[in-house]
Order: C-alpha cells, then structure tokens, then sequence
C-alpha cells in the first residue's frame, strides 16, 4: 500500500474505534433499536446528499433495491442491534475485539458460497488460531455459565456472523452496482424497515433525548462512523484492495480500546489483552503479508 492507503486506513480504524465508544455512550440516553435508527437514518440522509452533490442517481432495478434489502439486514440492522445492546453491559474496547471475530466467520462464510475462495491450510489455521484468542476474550467461564454480561458478548459474536453474511451476499449479489449507491441505498432501505420496528418495541422516540451531548454522539455515529467511514472505506478498496481492509480489524480494537482507557477509565484485562494478541496473530495468518514480508527477509540473508 502507498502511504494515502495506509493514512486512510489509520484514519478509518480510528474513526471505527471511537464508534464503539459512541454506542457505549449513545445506549445510556435511547433504547438500543432507536439508536440504530437514528445511526442510519441520519447516515443514509448525508450519502443521499453526497449522491445529489455530485449528480448521480440510484438505479432503479427491482434486483438492486432487493438484493440491498436483504444486505442491509445482514450488514446493519442485525449486526447494530446486536453490537448496540451489547454494549449495555460491556465496554467499547471490548466490543471491538470480539468484532474481529467477522474475518474468522468470513472465511468459512465464504468458503462456502464464493467458489474463488477456498480454503486452504493458511486459512484454516489462522481461524483456529483466532477462534482460540476469541475464546480467550469472553472467557471460559461465559462457554459455561450464562449471564447478561456473558450474553453481551455472544450478542457481539452474532453481530459478526452476520457482518461475514451480509460481505458474501454484497461480494455474490451486488458486486456490479457502484458502492456508493450500495452503502446509500441499504441506510435508506433500512432506516425505513427499522422504523416501525422501533416504533412496536421503544415507542415514538422521545425528543427530549436530544441535549448537545447526545446530538454529538449522533453525529459520530451517523456522519462521521457511518457516512464518513462508508466514502473512507470504500477509497482505501480503490487504493489497495480488499485484502488491505483485513488491516482494519486488527487496528480498530486498539483504538477503542485506547478510547475506553483515556475517556472511561475502562481498562481490559490481560486474559483480554492476551486474548487479543492471538486474534491478531490469527488475523495475520489469514492476510498472509506479514509472514510473506518475513520469509523474504529471512531467504535474503
């Protein structure tokens, strides 16, 4: 990668990161479903606005508006519904650790719709490996006895079951449509499926929420963790590939967890730091450059 892919791509983690702490901080004023329909209604308004600005329109294919239905379940709804009642109970950093799981399901996911990727020893191990940090991270004591904080984290590693789903479904349903239009038209789409949702589980959203300091959550949230990111993420694919977007979730957790321990005071535990050691390690495994980079260095010498 040029040094603009890595700057975007440190740009991104850190915005990522600091995600985590506005769900952390958002889920205290509005029940956790409002929240996600505020997150992607008011995203889903600025990559509207950004489409108007530079001309372009969304297509009008019935499969496009279908295929993006099903992808903003997979890819939000589910996934911010899950992370953000998570997050009720355990803290930003840790949420963003156990989202490293997505690369993991990914694989498998993957590997069994997209006949391009097969697995193959590399991966495998590399999953193993970042299964073993993961369970590691929720502690062995979650496998065996159920709590809310415990339910927490299984909630997050649904999330990213779904995250895994939802980057298959896009890959094998909506790679021939412009990713601009795809992010827009999924917020939109599911701003509006979430709505009544809302409405049936939380009730009409009380305005009164909205003080200066929820109205800055939102708009980390939305603008700047959602719309922002989405133009972010999908300039480093142009720059660098998608296999340079892996980086991205080994980086993420040290910015949320840098985030928690400045902001909140909240510190993870050395079981959870060492937990997070592995996932990266099996993370790396899976992008293969790292140790590619290492074995050309040793076989020069």
């Amino acid at each position: 990668m040029n040094n603009k892919a890595w700057l975007l791509l440190f740009l991104l983690s850190f915005i990522w990161g600091g995600s985590f702490y506005f769900i952390g901080e958002g889920v205290r004023y509005v029940p956790p479903l409002t929240l996600v329909w505020y997150r992607i209604l008011f995203a889903g308004i600025a990559l509207y606005i950004l489409l108007l600005w530079r001309r372009q329109k969304l297509p009008t294919q019935f499969d496009f508006w279908f295929c993006i239905s099903i992808m903003v379940l997979l890819n939000n709804i589910i996934p911010f519904t899950l992370i953000a009642w998570g997050q009720k109970t355990i803290s930003g950093g840790l949420a963003a650790i156990l989202n490293s799981n997505t690369a993991f399901a990914a694989v498998f996911i993957a590997a069994i719709f997209i006949p391009s990727e097969p697995l193959d020893a590399r991966r495998v191990i590399g999953t193993l490996i970042g299964i073993i940090g993961v369970i590691l991270v929720i502690g062995m004591d979650s496998l065996t006895e159920i709590t809310l904080a415990s339910l927490s984290q299984f909630a997050i590693l649904l999330a990213t079951i779904s995250y895994a789903l939802g980057s298959v479904w896009g890959k094998t349903r909506l790679s021939s449509y412009k990713p601009l239009d795809i992010a827009c038209g999924t917020l939109l789409v599911g701003s509006v499926i979430v709505a009544p949702i809302m409405v049936l589980a939380d009730g009409i959203p009380d305005l009164e929420a909205f003080e200066w300091k929820f109205i800055t959550i939102l708009m980390g949230l939305s603008i700047a963790g959602t719309a922002f990111a989405y133009v972010i993420y999908y300039r480093i694919l142009e720059l660098a590939g998608a296999s340079s977007l892996m980086l991205v979730t080994i980086i993420v957790p040290i910015f949320a967890v840098s985030i928690d321990a400045i902001i909140l005071s909240k510190w993870i535990s050395a079981q959870t730091l060492g937990g997070f050691v592995i996932i990266s390690l099996g993370l790396s495994l899976i992008d293969g450059r790292i140790w590619w980079l290492i074995a050309k260095r040793l076989k020069a010498r």
